[in-house]
C-alpha cells in the first residue's frame, strides 16, 4: 500500500532524546526513512536556539523547526515567525514580580543573551558564553523568548496578575513557570507547520511526553504519546507508544505508518 505523504512532528526532550540526550539509532534510522518516503520532518521544542541544541540534530532530516514552544520559527535555515515578548512587556512583568517575590529565581532568555538570577546575576552570550555581569533591570534592551520562573512556593502566586496582554505562561512537571508571547505555545507551531507545507492538520502526526506537548497533539489528525509521557498527555493522545528509552519513536512508526501506511 502506498503511503500518504504527511508531516511528522517530534518534542525533543522525553521524546526524540534518550534520557542521555541523544538520540537512539533506530529513531534516527526510521526518520531518515520517512524524509525517503516523501514526508515533512519537524522538531517543536521548548529548547532554546542554541549551537549546542541545533546540533543535536545534526545528521537529521529536518523541514521544520521550532524552538522555545514556538517563539522561533524555521523553516530550514530560515527564520519565518517570532512570537517573542517585547523588552517592555517584560520589564513591567519582571520588575513587579522581583519586588513582590524576591525569592523567585528568574530565567530570561533572549536571543543572544540569557539572563539567571540564580548564577551571580550573570548575563551571557549564549554559545560563546562572553560573560557580562548586569542586575534585573540592566537586562539588555532586546525582546524575550522565554521567562521560567523557579521557586518553591509558585503555587501560591497569582501569576495571572502579572501578565499583559499578548503573554501567558504554564506550569512545567518540575513545577516552574514558562511565561512567553501566547501564540508561541506548540499548537500554534504545528499550524504554522501546516500552512507552511501545506499539509492539512489531519495528516499530520506529533510525538510528546509532557504537558507542553498537548495543544500539539490535540490539534493534528494523529497525536502519539510516549511511554514515559505524563497521564494527561497519555489520557488525550490517540496512541501510546513504547518510552524514550525503548525505541518508541521507531516502534510505533514501524507498526502504523510503515506496516499499514498509516490509516
Amino acid at each position: 500500500m502506498k503511503m500518504m505523504h504527511r508531516m511528522i512532528l517530534f518534542d525533543l526532550d522525553g521524546t526524540l532524546l534518550t534520557s542521555d540526550g541523544t538520540v537512539c539509532s533506530a529513531t534516527a534510522n526510521i526518520i531518515k526513512c520517512c524524509k525517503q518516503e516523501g514526508h515533512y520532518i519537524g522538531y517543536i521544542t521548548a529548547r532554546s536556539r542554541s549551537k549546542k541544541n541545533i546540533r543535536l540534530l545534526d545528521g537529521l532530516p529536518c523541514d521544520f523547526t521550532a524552538f522555545y514552544n514556538g517563539a522561533v520559527i524555521c523553516a530550514g535555515n530560515q527564520l519565518i515567525e517570532s512570537n517573542v515578548l517585547s523588552y517592555k512587556q517584560v520589564t513591567s512583568i519582571l520588575q513587579r514580580l522581583n519586588k513582590d517575590f524576591p525569592d523567585v529565581t528568574i530565567d530570561v532568555h533572549q536571543e543572544p543573551w540569557h539572563f539567571s538570577s540564580i548564577c551571580s546575576e550573570m548575563c551571557y552570550y549564549m554559545d560563546l558564553e562572553k560573560g557580562k555581569v548586569c542586575s534585573l533591570t540592566q537586562l539588555p534592551e532586546h525582546d524575550v523568548q522565554r521567562i521560567r520562573l523557579k521557586s518553591e512556593n509558585l503555587m501560591s502566586i497569582p501569576i495571572q496578575k502579572y501578565m499583559t496582554p499578548e503573554s501567558t505562561f504554564y506550569y512545567t512537571t518540575f513545577g516552574d513557570v514558562i511565561i512567553g508571547h501566547k501564540n508561541a505555545n506548540k499548537g500554534t507551531a504545528a499550524k504554522r507547520a501546516s500552512e507552511i507545507f501545506r499539509t492539512p492538520l489531519d495528516q499530520m502526526i506529533a510525538f510528546g511526553d509532557d504537558i507542553n506537548d498537548i495543544d500539539m497533539l490535540k490539534i493534528v489528525g494523529t497525536g502519539v504519546a510516549m511511554g514515559n509521557a505524563v497521564p494527561i498527555l497519555k489520557k488525550i493522545a490517540d496512541y501510546v507508544t513504547r518510552t524514550n528509552d525503548e525505541n518508541g519513536i521507531a516502534f510505533w512508526i514501524n507498526e502504523y505508518l510503515v506496516k499499514y501506511g498509516q490509516r
